[in-house]
């Protein structure tokens, strides 16, 4: 695993387009090529065009066939570029940045390489939250008038929980939900929060089933403003990524694509302080 931090030793690893071709199939074959069509381990190099070509079934595969940046006709070296400029911004990259720091041509171009990139930033959903777990919705799309809350029109509604750790925090989860309904939120406790953990949300009725599995601690808010004091943590991170939001891309996303930008913002939180290998984090789910 190569441990990235600085741009010298990102330029020392991925200087030419044999290294960051050498890189791919090793992580990709680490145990020697296999053909994908008929799984023989014998393979010629065409060099000129860099594809693997089987000795048995004589079929052609580049190393990029079957990742996110299939059919992206970018060179190797480049989009190694994107995912450490992806990787290692601690508060993102815009299509546009990425645009004129990497001297993409074509804006639509960066926009689809970073969006190939962040769909790779999904959780694994193997580290469940346990413990102290705050749990709360809120609304995101203030580009829209209307009402705050839970009554908002028009306004894309996200489950978040984070885990407590004494006075720090520990992972965080988002899920774009349709509706604070007890299925919907339900689900999304049940899916990131181990059993019998302690979940602590506002009194909205929509949980009051969970505490049949759960050690359920429902908050009387009274008022918008004692959120704040009585689920702390969670309304930091909702705050943090409502900034993220606005600060890094200028506005908030579109509905369709508001999942990955959630995916992405999850991915760096829980990851906050695991950065050494923070490219190969990112770079290995995107082959």
């Amino acid at each position: 695993m190569t441990k990235v931090l600085s741009v010298f030793e990102f330029q020392k690893h991925f200087a030419t387009e044999d290294q960051c071709f050498d890189h791919l199939v090793a992580v990709r074959w680490p145990d020697g090529f296999k053909c994908p069509k008929c799984n023989h381990s014998g393979a010629y190099i065409i060099k000129a065009r860099k594809l693997f070509q089987c000795k048995s079934c004589k079929h052609q595969t580049s190393v990029t066939a079957g990742t996110c940046f299939h059919r992206m006709r970018q060179p190797l070296h480049l989009l190694f570029w994107a995912v450490y400029l992806v990787a290692t911004n601690k508060k993102g990259i815009s299509a546009l940045e990425l645009q004129r720091k990497l001297d993409i041509r074509s804006y639509q171009t960066a926009w689809t390489l970073l969006h190939k990139i962040r769909s790779c930033m999904t959780s694994s959903g193997l580290f469940l939250l346990s413990g102290e777990v705050e749990v709360d919705e809120t609304y995101i799309d203030g580009s829209r008038s209307g009402p705050t809350g839970r009554g908002a029109d028009n306004k894309q509604l996200v489950a978040v929980a984070v885990e407590k750790l004494g006075k720090k925090m520990g992972r965080s989860y988002f899920q774009h939900i349709q509706h604070a309904s007890k299925d919907e939120l339900g689900a999304f406790v049940k899916e990131h929060v181990t059993k019998r953990s302690s979940v602590i949300t506002d009194g909205f009725p929509s949980y009051k089933h969970l505490k049949d599995e759960y050690n359920l601690d429902q908050k009387k808010l009274y008022s918008p403003e004692r959120a704040r004091e009585l689920l702390p943590n969670v309304h930091i991170v909702i705050t943090n990524t409502k900034a993220w939001l606005r600060g890094t891309f200028n506005r908030y996303p579109a509905p369709k694509h508001l999942k990955r930008y959630l995916n992405e913002f999850e991915f760096r939180f829980n990851r906050r302080w695991k950065l050494d290998n923070i490219f190969d984090k990112l770079l290995n789910p995107c082959l």
